[in-house]
């Protein structure tokens, strides 16, 4: 079988989330294990070479791959259609759809604060990298910018 394209991955991916009302890794390689998916052929099923982790990691890969565009009257925006479930941090990771963020603002909130504290981490561990190489002050004012941000986010 071809490789599917772009656009029949992002409609499978689609039709899962509309059809189960819940995206996880877990639940696209169930889908993907029948050979008819268009996920299908996405997938190593040789468990010789990878296990179920493995296709889990391809799976995030595949959700976080799907784009949606948004287009205003300065600019176009293009950005993940799926962003990670903040209802979900401390169980399963899982993936929510960024149009029902846009209709529930304390949840779209919880999502960019999480998005944030990401953000800050991954800024906080450059930061011992910068000390290093003698660049900490620059990493240091980022980091204190996200810290600012952060208060107003937690208000």
């Amino acid at each position: 079988m071809n490789k599917p394209s772009r656009k029949e991955i992002d409609t499978e991916i689609n039709r899962i989330y509309i059809e189960y009302g819940a995206l996880t890794p877990t639940l696209v390689v169930e889908v993907a294990k029948n050979p008819k998916s268009v996920l299908h052929h996405l997938f190593e099923w040789d468990d010789a070479k990878a296990g179920e982790s493995f296709r889990l990691s391809q799976a995030r890969a595949i959700i976080t791959s799907v784009k949606v565009n948004i287009i205003t009257e300065t600019h176009k925006i293009s950005a993940v259609s799926y962003v990670r479930d903040p209802r979900l941090a401390s169980s399963e990771q899982g993936y929510i759809s960024v149009d029902k963020l846009k209709t529930d603002k304390d949840l779209a909130r919880e999502s960019i604060k999480y998005e944030f504290q990401r953000a800050y981490a991954h800024l906080h561990r450059a930061k011992t990298h910068a000390q290093l190489l003698g660049m900490e002050d620059q990493v240091s004012a980022l980091l204190n910018t996200f810290e600012d941000i952060k208060e107003t986010m937690e208000v």
